[in-house]
């Protein structure tokens, strides 16, 4: 498991830590502030492209905005790693 990390969203910053259930690897958020946490996966089906989702569903809005905060945290961590 990766070591847990910081990004800022909407001028906060809040605390990302990746978890591994069955075969889903999901990231937890933990925010700044009166926000509650939440947690968000890739999803993917068959011939569709994939897309960040909150687990349970409901805050759809806040996982593809902070899901493409994480992707662009990880792909910099990696070029910094090659």
């Amino acid at each position: 498991m990766e070591e847990p990390f910081v990004i800022e969203y909407e001028g906060k910053t809040a605390k990302v830590s990746e978890h591994h259930l069955q075969d889903m690897r999901v990231f937890r958020i933990i925010f700044n502030g009166t926000r509650k946490p939440l947690t968000i996966t890739v999803a993917e089906k068959p011939g569709r492209k994939k897309w960040w989702t909150s687990v349970p569903q409901g805050r759809q809005k806040e996982a593809e905005e902070v899901g493409r905060l994480i992707a662009d945290y990880i792909r910099a961590k990696r070029k910094e790693q090659q």
